[in-house]
């Protein structure tokens, strides 16, 4: 299956709406991490998600959620840009049991960030509670109290893929029948078809009998954008005593990538030819 989003919009009622599924890039996201089940469907269901806020970016640059716990869930963070390329990792308490424990569990004490970064312009940044009994219900929470968007979201997941649709308001809607009327109707999709049926399908299976004007169709990807030299720029947060320590003792300096897993190795000579040359850049 082609990991892509659909974008439609009811110009009738002044709403929009995105159906996102996923797989070879969600899994590839996942890949040698070994989370724990409950983690590893919140990552892709949250990867999903900022898909499809990406989409409504008009710039170039990146969206991430971010969510912070005192729960078992220490931190989730997916970072998608406006090519729709994105990557996304977790942090969690590894000596504990998750069978059987839910979203409400390991995300006791939650909030959640939003970031949007343009390449040119300013960050802008809007952080609320973690509340609902899952991330879509947080999701439509977060634009409740921060842009005062009318949003409804469905996320589902099995093994191998997630699916997630999105109708939301555009700001200068009022007609609050209409909206509920389309909720109405995409409440009448199972949990089975949206991982089984294709979108094409899925819409007109929800929509046939509503003026609906579709957008476009457009892929998605892992990217984690990790590389040697990002690494190397990186060994700025490490003093040269630790690091001429580190190779005397092991001969190179390993780093792996969190996001991704890759591994770069580097030896002393690797490091100071870095070094010479981003000491060259800044005196030009």
């Amino acid at each position: 299956m082609t990991d892509q989003i659909h974008r439609f919009i009811f110009d009738k009622y002044g709403i929009r709406g995105e159906m996102v599924k996923l797989s070879t890039s969600s899994q590839r996201m996942v890949q040698g991490h070994q989370y724990p089940l409950v983690i590893n469907n919140l990552l892709k269901q949250a990867a999903a998600v900022n898909v499809l806020l990406a989409t409504t970016l008009k710039f170039e640059g990146r969206i991430s959620i971010q969510l912070q716990t005192e729960g078992s869930l220490k931190m989730l963070v997916v970072q998608t840009s406006h090519d729709l390329g994105y990557r996304g990792v977790a942090q969690y308490d590894k000596e504990i049991d998750y069978s059987g424990l839910s979203f409400k569990d390991i995300t006791r004490n939650g909030q959640m960030c939003i970031t949007i970064e343009p390449l040119k312009g300013k960050r802008y940044q809007g952080i609320v509670p973690l509340e609902g009994d899952n991330l879509a219900q947080s999701i439509e929470g977060y634009f409740k109290q921060s842009e005062q968007l009318k949003t409804k979201i469905w996320l589902y997941n099995d093994h191998h893929q997630v699916f997630g649709l999105m109708l939301q308001a555009l700001p200068d809607m009022l007609d609050d029948d209409s909206f509920q009327h389309l909720v109405f109707l995409s409440t009448t999709l199972t949990e089975k078809e949206c991982l089984t049926v294709d979108s094409e399908t899925l819409l007109h299976r929800l929509f046939h009998q509503e003026s609906i004007n579709n957008l476009a169709v457009d892929p998605i990807e892992f990217s984690c954008g990790c590389s040697r030299t990002k690494m190397l720029d990186s060994l700025t947060l490490i003093s040269d005593e630790e690091i001429e320590e580190i190779i005397l003792e092991e001969g190179k300096l390993s780093m792996t990538c969190e996001f991704c897993l890759d591994s770069f190795a580097f030896s002393d000579m690797d490091i100071k030819q870095h070094r010479s040359l981003e000491g060259n850049s800044t005196e030009h």
